[in-house]
């Protein structure tokens, strides 16, 4: 039986583990990154955010205020904020009167979530590629060079939101209930790290692989579509242990 990372999505144990021993100890000292202005609060979302899925601070335990502002050298405010944001994206708990706790993920799954999405992807973008109309076709090619155009400026959330509008119409068309309800229960469990993939370097190939994509559904060939589909999650995947594999070296736990 193969051994499982630790991030897990679900419950967590909402246990406080902030004393002596904790990782988030190791934030501290030669870890310590001081943040510049630029958007604090933005830049204390993203170390946070790369800590966790790390795996660095484990699923329950809390995460201090006081010493991640310290250790990024900046006030207790920005981290907060970052705080109040991770909490909405599902990455954090924040039990009133406690403090905010680290949700547990399993990265392992999320692994095998992918290779389930590539098929029903590929066979989403078939089926729609039958059910084409000239008015999608467009619909589609504005939601391309929405998402061309937030990648030109750097705008990923304008990106990452552009990019799950296209994926859902894509599913609309094929005219499949059964099909439409899988992406969409995919689409929640994996939204997050769908998120933390493009962030972290994986736009620019995203991008072209939805122009592909596009392209091939402008020409009426479904089944280049489905291969161009297949080919965009798996590397996507494939992008997504990458980064948490970089993260792991950026962070070491000795």
């Amino acid at each position: 039986m193969k051994a499982r990372s630790t991030i897990r999505t679900g419950e967590s144990t909402l246990i406080e583990s902030v004393s002596a021993g904790s990782n988030l100890e190791l934030l501290e000292g030669d870890d310590a990154v001081p943040l510049r202005p630029a958007s604090l609060a933005d830049l204390a979302y993203q170390r946070i955010e790369a800590i966790i899925l790390s795996g660095k601070v484990k699923g329950g335990e809390r995460l201090n205020d006081s010493r991640l502002a310290r250790a990024f050298s900046v006030s207790r405010g920005p981290v907060r904020s970052a705080l109040v944001r991770l909490a909405e994206v599902g990455l954090v708990e924040i039990v009133p009167y406690r403090g905010a706790f680290v949700r547990a993920i399993d990265f392992d799954d999320i692994m095998e979530i992918y290779e389930v999405r590539a098929a029903v992807e590929r066979a989403g973008v078939l089926a729609a590629s039958r059910n084409m109309t000239p008015e999608v076709l467009v619909q589609l090619r504005q939601y391309a060079t929405k998402m061309n155009d937030a990648f030109e400026r750097g705008d990923t959330e304008q990106y990452f939101r552009t990019n799950l509008d296209f994926h859902e119409l894509i599913h609309r068309t094929s005219g499949n209930g059964r099909l439409l309800e899988l992406y969409e229960r995919y689409t929640r469990e994996q939204k997050l790290f769908r998120h933390f993939g493009l962030a972290h370097g994986g736009i620019a190939e995203s991008n072209k692989q939805h122009l592909r994509i596009m392209q091939a559904l402008e020409a009426g060939d479904g089944e280049r579509a489905a291969r161009e589909m297949e080919h965009h999650v798996i590397s996507a995947r494939e992008r997504l242990a990458r980064s948490v594999r970089d993260i792991k070296d950026e962070f070491p736990r000795s």
